[in-house]
C-alpha cells in the first residue's frame, strides 16, 4: 500500500513535470497571497458581523428608554411628544401631537409582542 508520504512525494513530482520547476515558486506565492486574502475577508466578516450585533444590541437598549418617557407623558409629566417620537426612530415632520402618539403607542405594541 502506499502511504501518506509517498502520496505527497508523488504530487510534488506531477506538479513539477506539469508546470515545470520554474513555475512552483509562482504557484507556492500565488497560494499564498490568496490565502491571504481569504483570511482578510475572513477577519472583515467577523467584523462586519460583530458590528451588527453590537447595533441590534444598541437599539434593543432604546426601547425601555423610550417607554420610559411614554410611561412618563401618559401620568402627565412634562416629556416633549415629538421628542419621544424622534427617539423611537419615528419621523415627525408635518405630524400633529395625537398622530405621533397614535405612531408612538403602535410602535410599542409590536415591540412588546416581539419580546
Amino acid at each position: 500500500m502506499i502511504g501518506t508520504t509517498e502520496m505527497i512525494v508523488i504530487g510534488i513530482v506531477v506538479i513539477v513535470l506539469l508546470f515545470g520547476a520554474a513555475k512552483v515558486p509562482q504557484l507556492a506565492r500565488s497560494l499564498g497571497q490568496a490565502m491571504g486574502e481569504f483570511k482578510k475577508a475572513k477577519r472583515e466578516a467577523e467584523l462586519s458581523y460583530k458590528k451588527l450585533e453590537e447595533s441590534i444590541i444598541d437599539s434593543e437598549e432604546e426601547i425601555p428608554k423610550a417607554r420610559v418617557k411614554a410611561a412618563a407623558k401618559a401620568k402627565g409629566e412634562g416629556v416633549n411628544i415629538k421628542e419621544v417620537a424622534a427617539f423611537m426612530g419615528i419621523d415627525t415632520e408635518g405630524k400633529t401631537e395625537d398622530e405621533l402618539k397614535e405612531e408612538i403607542q403602535a410602535k410599542l405594541e409590536t415591540s412588546s409582542k416581539s419580546e
